[in-house]
């Protein structure tokens, strides 16, 4: 087959020559070297050639994988580093950023903390009676909150935003009340 190719080029070849023909080839035509110029026709005769296929396909064999594995490692890096900037905004672990996702995970990350330093508070000053029940009653009530935080991933988006809001203004208050045991005087 590949003899019979030879053959026609080189017969077409001397008859072009024996013809004497001097004109330039026509726009767009192969040139001498047997390529086109840039344009969709040199593309063609690119992509149908059997031995450029094999060259490409072996080239995509060869540097395929160094790619893809530079590509994975790029965005490996890349959600490493949106994972770090959001557990710093949550101020969460790194670990748990997947469990404080979506529209409510501000808020739920804020009733885990808000629920950590309630633990915390227990742990300082759990005998005090008055303290006791601040903790038993804003644990009960960072429950609801949690939950109202949840039910909120089914609402519309304006609804969602006004119940969030509200969520919100009651863990500042939660806050405020915690802070005033943790850093406020002892009750003697």
């Amino acid at each position: 087959m590949a003899l019979r190719r030879k053959s026609r080029t080189k017969a077409a070849r001397s008859s072009g020559s024996a013809t004497g023909s001097s004109t330039p080839p026509a726009k767009g035509s192969p040139t001498k070297s047997g390529r086109g110029k840039a344009g969709t026709g040199g593309m063609v005769a690119l992509l149908s050639d059997p031995r450029a296929m094999r060259r490409m396909l072996l080239a995509a064999k060869i540097v395929g994988p160094a790619v893809a594995a530079g590509a994975l490692r790029a965005s490996t890096g890349v959600r490493g580093v949106l994972d770090e900037r959001r557990a710093k905004q949550l101020g969460v672990p790194i670990d748990d950023v997947a469990e404080y996702r979506g529209a409510a995970g501000a808020a739920q990350a804020r009733i885990a903390g808000l629920r950590n330093a309630l633990g915390d508070l227990r742990a300082r000053r759990g005998t005090d009676p008055k303290v006791a029940r601040f903790v038993e009653s804003t644990t009960a009530r960072l429950g609801e909150l949690s939950a109202a935080a949840a039910a909120t991933a089914s609402m519309p988006t304006p609804t969602r935003r006004s119940a969030l809001r509200a969520v919100s203004a009651d863990l500042d208050d939660v806050d405020s009340q915690l802070m005033s045991y943790l850093v406020g005087p002892r009750a003697a």
